[in-house]
């Protein structure tokens, strides 16, 4: 296949390719024998190539994919390319629009990347009202709150309410030793986020499994009900009706305890007055933690809040048409193909996504090859590793690429996707999206074949 071109040069990242690489192997240290006690797998220099300049061979390449795919169900959309270059080094249909099921969330990451700073943490703050015993508590995009203390050991509960709690108690305290003895209101201000809490785009199916929910600028657990003993509920947990309204009943039932049982009552949602006093605030992880959690665990929610987020820095509506405008308009930011391209949501949660396995991989490329993203482009899970990639890449065939490849996968019952990049044993560093649309009732088929592929491209040198 003749070499070709993507979309015009970006600037070169090849020492950012290198630095990301070095925690490709050592992330599953202890997973192969063989594998740690090579070169690549310690991150030594000596498996990163002194320089790109030689081109990579696309007849191995070439060989690698077709010998994956063969038989594989449904139809294909795939190419493969070398990490920080812009040339093709194999490819099928690549430009052909297809549902990227959950590799939407790539997107979302580089939209992330290019309008939120990767350490910046998301604030939910308590402020004084108008009146003396009215709260405010001011959502700030964090979603992955606790509904007791916070835990500076996870992204899901880094902060929590109960936290928050305290700390409102004591300067309320200290604003006056009496603040318990009179009436005490806490409304929500939701306003960060505007327009349709849903997406037109969704399944009502999905909503009422809770595959997706409502989306809040404060909610508890990544929009899922806490256990009874107020532990994490996991991917599975239950959807709450209203997550703001279940995040503001628990902050006002813990600051309730903390000023010595006083009733702590729950306003209408309002906004809070522009200069209002701020008493208390508890912040999220860093903002590309959460992106790799959300990459990781394919965390729908989790992408429709960060993506409103994002939308907000760049000006645009935090909501449904912000993220719609938002994601193509990154793309063509970073210089990337945007062909047949259609952006319902920020997840893929929307049946009717499409994109390119071209734009896929380009939207990796960026986030592992450019400065700006920084580390974002350490969000990827690796295979065999932890969340939707722990089952993955478990079968003899497939081992060459486990602990070595790293993707995000996209599942539906019509679709299975796997974008991100895998290290050859001569270092060469290869970007690769793989998208089978049609495969209902082969799902499983559909993984195995897609997983060695990339085996496939692992050993391809």
């Amino acid at each position: 296949m003749p070499q070709t071109s993507l979309s015009p040069p970006r600037r070169s990242g090849w020492s950012l390719v290198c630095a990301v690489l070095a925690v490709v192997r050592p992330a599953l240290a202890g997973a192969r024998t063989e594998a740690a006690a090579s070169p690549a797998a310690t991150g030594s220099t000596a498996a990163v190539p002194a320089s790109p300049s030689a081109p990579v061979s696309t007849d191995a390449v070439e060989r690698a994919l077709r010998s994956g795919l063969d038989g594989a169900p449904g139809t294909t959309a795939a190419v493969v390319t070398e990490a920080g270059a812009d040339r093709v080094l194999a490819g099928e249909a690549q430009t052909r629009p297809v549902a990227p099921a959950s590799n939407q969330k790539l997107l979302t990451a580089l939209s992330l990347a290019e309008h939120v700073g990767p350490y910046e943490r998301l604030a939910t703050r308590v402020v004084v009202g108008e009146a003396p015993g009215e709260l405010t508590l001011v959502a700030g995009g964090d979603t992955l709150l606790a509904p007791g203390e916070g835990d500076p050991e996870q992204v899901n509960g880094r902060a929590g309410l109960g936290t928050l709690a305290q700390r409102t108690a004591r300067a309320l305290r200290e604003r006056s030793p009496d603040a318990a003895s009179g009436p005490v209101s806490v409304a929500v201000d939701t306003s960060l986020f505007t327009g349709p809490d849903t997406n037109p785009a969704w399944d009502p199916e999905d909503l009422e499994s809770g595959e997706i929910t409502r989306v809040a600028p404060i909610a508890l657990y990544s929009h899922r009900v806490p256990t009874g003993d107020g532990g994490d509920p996991g991917g599975r947990g239950d959807r709450p009706g209203d997550p703001a309204g279940a995040a503001v009943a628990e902050f006002a039932h813990r600051l309730g305890e903390e000023l010595g049982g006083t009733e702590v009552t729950v306003r209408a949602t309002s906004r809070a007055p522009e200069d209002a006093t701020e008493l208390a605030r508890v912040e999220s992880a860093p903002v590309h933690e959460q992106s790799a959690y959300m990459l990781a665990h394919s965390d729908n929610s989790l992408a429709e809040t960060l993506a409103r987020v994002a939308a907000s820095r760049s000006g645009r509506e935090a909501g449904v048409d912000g993220v719609r405008e938002l994601l193509p308009a990154t793309l063509r930011e970073h210089g990337i193909d945007t062909t047949g391209l259609r952006v319902l949501d920020a997840s893929g949660m929307a049946a009717a996504d499409r994109v390119t396995a071209t734009t896929l991989a380009e939207t990796v490329n960026s986030l592992i090859s450019e400065p700006r993203c920084g580390p974002y482009g350490r969000g990827l899970p690796v295979a065999g590793g932890a969340g939707t990639l722990s089952e993955r890449f478990d079968d003899p065939p497939e081992d060459p690429a486990r602990g070595i490849a790293r993707a995000k996968t996209g599942t539906l019952l019509d679709v299975v996707a796997l974008t991100g990049y895998v290290q050859r044993a001569d270092g060469r560093v290869l970007v690769y999206s793989i998208v089978l649309n049609g495969v209902s009732g082969h799902a499983d088929e559909a993984k195995d074949r897609v997983d060695r592929t990339v085996a496939e491209l692992a050993r391809s040198a």
